[in-house]
């Protein structure tokens, strides 16, 4: 006879979405550190790049991480994403699920995704939160990316991060857009600073929760069909890999523990480049460093925790990707 498996209630997830740069794995983070001391909280990061960043960023006591890196996931093989997600709820029985989709993938094929067979019988959506930042709303450039509407269109809980680089007229149009869109909830914050209460606003068109059956989730996950952390082979120095979706490139490179970088070359190298976003969790000769830029705008944390040498960047266009490589190698010491 078979082990009984026990059945699990739907766990209340929450998609927290935005566009690149807008400050969505802070404001997870500032949950993560404001969580009930009794959950255990999971959470699922889709990154657009192939080397995942924010998975090491965010790991803290109490919550499993989960990546899919490599684009939207809905755009990823169903049958990847659904045993992905499988794995993590069966393996951390969580009492949330937090999820980070990329900041350019289409978040209302995602949410039609979660809300569909299987998941429909697994997951209980509550609030999907938008971030957005109000210096943005007034550029054409985001205000007509259709990633940009997306995100809006979905959006239970508004919020405007980042008020603390904003102008008045910035926070007026911001105003503005809260009273054409109506969310459940809106708020002006600095450092994604989310409050816990919106996590249970319900999602728009859920179903009635009482309504709501039960799954009996398996805790034999399938093999072989996850998608790996990238990992390099014995004598492997550095690994590069590159996706592209539309007019959006990215590429990431994993570099050996025992390699090191030169602090002042790095972070003038990194100021100097032109790039939508560029992420990077390095070791240097000054101490273990994440360098986090946003269309120019570089900011530097010190790290306590040793984190793996990676580092992701996204630009427009068909960037060089060989020059790159070569400027990043001469920064080894």
């Amino acid at each position: 006879m078979q082990p009984k498996v026990e059945l699990i209630r739907h766990i209340p997830t929450n998609v927290i979405t935005g566009f690149l740069g807008v400050g969505k794995t802070t404001a997870i983070l500032h949950l993560l550190e404001h969580k009930p001391a009794d959950e255990r909280w999971a959470v699922l990061v889709n990154e657009f790049g192939q080397i995942g960043i924010d998975g090491q960023i965010l790991q803290q006591e109490g919550v499993a991480i989960k990546e899919l890196p490599g684009g939207c996931m809905c755009c990823a093989a169903g049958v990847s994403v659904q045993v992905g997600i499988n794995a993590l709820l069966a393996n951390a029985r969580p009492d949330r699920l937090l999820i980070e989709p990329t900041g350019i993938g289409h978040p209302k094929q995602i949410i039609k995704q979660l809300t569909r067979p299987p998941f429909d019988q697994t997951l209980d959506m509550r609030a999907c939160i938008t971030l957005i930042d109000p210096r943005h709303l007034d550029n054409p450039r985001y205000r007509e990316n259709e990633y940009y509407r997306e995100q809006l269109d979905i959006a239970d809980v508004l919020v405007a991060n980042k008020v603390d680089r904003c102008e008045d007229s910035d926070l007026a149009a911001f105003a503005q857009l809260v009273e054409a869109r109506q969310p459940r909830a809106s708020c002006q914050v600095s450092q994604g600073q989310l409050e816990l209460a919106w996590l249970d606003l319900p999602h728009a068109g859920q179903q009635d929760a009482v309504s709501r059956s039960f799954l009996q989730a398996d805790t034999t996950p399938e093999t072989g069909m996850e998608t790996e952390p990238v990992k390099l082979d014995a004598g492997e120095s550095w690994r590069r890999l590159e996706n592209r979706n539309g007019d959006f490139a990215s590429c990431g490179w994993l570099f050996a523990e025992q390699l090191r970088f030169d602090y002042q070359k790095t972070n003038s190298l990194i100021t100097a480049m032109s790039a939508e976003r560029i992420k990077a969790s390095l070791k240097t000769d000054q101490g273990n460093y994440l360098f986090n830029s946003i269309e120019g705008d570089l900011s530097v944390s010190a790290r306590e925790t040793p984190p793996e040498n990676r580092i992701e960047i996204i630009m427009l266009g068909d960037p060089d990707w060989d020059k790159i490589e070569d400027a990043l190698l001469s920064c080894l010491i």
